[in-house]
C-alpha cells in the first residue's frame, strides 16, 4: 500500500499502517526535458545516447514490475534517473560539501524565482572527510556505478516513510534483489539530482510534504543524519542530529527514507 515497505515487528516506526497525511504530489515526468537538464549540469554523461538510456529504464520498469516482491514500489512517487557521479570513488562529504549542494543551489534558486536553498550544518559538524557509506545500504555499488559510467534506474523515496534512521538501515539489508537489478537504500546524490529535475518535488500548495532521509550515509558523529526537507516553497539541507534524548533517536510520521533500484551501464 502506497509503496511502503512493510515494516517487521523489529522496526521502529511511527505507524505500522502506512498514514497518507505526508505526500509528495503527483509527479509529471518528462524524462528527456530532465535527463538535458542533467547531462547540462555535469549530473549524467553526454556520451550517452538517450534512445540507451530510455530502452535501460523501460527494462528495469518492467522487471520491477514483474516481480510479486517490488512491483508495489510504483504505487508510491517514483522518479526515473540516469545518474554519474565522476568522483563518487572520491571523498563523498567533500563531494557534497565543494560541488553538488551549491549546484543544487544554483538550479533550484534558477527554476524557483524569489525562493531560496540553504545547506546547514549543525553544531560545529562538517561533511568534508565524516561522511561515508553506511554498512548494508548498497550505496557502495551505487557509486561506483555512476563512478565508472552512469546507473539508470528508479528512486522511490518515500518507501521507508516513517521509519526511523535504523530501521530503515536495518529493515533495507532484509530485502532481495528484483531479478538481475542492483538496489540500495537511496543517498543525496540521487535526491539532489531529483530535485534539480523537478524542483517542486518538495513543494505543494495544498499538502505537507515529507523530509527525505540520505540514510545510505551515516556521519561520523553518529547522532547526525541528513535530510532535505521544504520550507514552504523553499528548500534546505540538513546535518543534524536525530536524538530525541541522549539515549533516544527520532521516529517520525514526516521522515522519510528511499529506495533506489538501478542497473549499471
Amino acid at each position: 500500500m502506497l509503496g511502503r515497505v512493510i515494516p517487521t515487528e523489529s522496526c521502529r516506526v511511527f505507524s505500522h499502517a502506512p498514514k497518507e497525511f505526508y505526500k509528495i504530489d503527483p509527479l509529471n515526468v518528462d524524462f528527456v526535458v530532465q535527463h538535458k537538464l542533467a547531462v547540462a549540469n555535469g549530473m549524467a554523461s553526454d556520451g550517452l545516447r538517450l534512445s540507451e538510456v530510455e530502452d535501460n529504464l523501460r527494462d528495469v520498469e518492467r522487471i520491477i514490475k514483474g516481480s510479486k516482491d517490488h512491483q508495489n514500489l510504483f504505487n508510491g512517487p517514483a522518479i526515473p534517473i540516469c545518474l554519474s557521479v565522476p568522483d563518487g570513488k572520491g571523498d563523498l562529504g567533500t563531494q557534497l560539501e565543494d560541488n553538488w549542494l551549491p549546484l543544487l543551489k544554483k538550479e533550484y534558486e534558477r527554476q524557483m524565482p524569489g525562493t531560496y536553498f540553504k545547506a546547514t550544518l549543525q553544531g560545529n559538524t562538517e561533511l568534508k572527510q565524516f561522511v561515508k557509506v553506511a554498512e548494508g545500504s548498497g550505496y557502495d555499488v551505487f557509486l561506483d556505478g555512476a563512478a565508472n559510467s552512469a546507473v539508470v534506474g528508479y528512486f522511490f523515496p518515500t518507501a521507508f516513510q516513517e521509519f526511523d534512521i535504523k530501521s530503515q538501515r536495518s529493515r533495507f539489508a532484509q530485502l532481495i534483489k528484483p531479478g538481475d537489478l542492483q538496489m540500495c537504500l537511496s543517498g543525496p546524490f540521487e535526491m539532489i539530482y531529483s530535485l534539480i529535475g523537478h524542483p517542486k518535488l518538495l513543494f505543494s500548495e495544498d499538502k505537507y510534504s515529507p523530509i527525505l532521509c540520505a540514510s545510505a550515509l551515516e556521519h561520523s558523529d553518529p547522532r547526525m543524519v541528513m535530510m532535505f526537507k521544504s520550507y514552504g516553497p523553499h528548500l534546505e539541507f540538513w546535518l543534524m542530529t536525530q536524538m530525541l534524548t541522549p539515549t533516544k533517536t527520532q521516529v517520525s510520521e514526516q521522515w522519510s527514507g528511499g529506495i533506489t533500484v538501478f542497473k549499471s551501464l
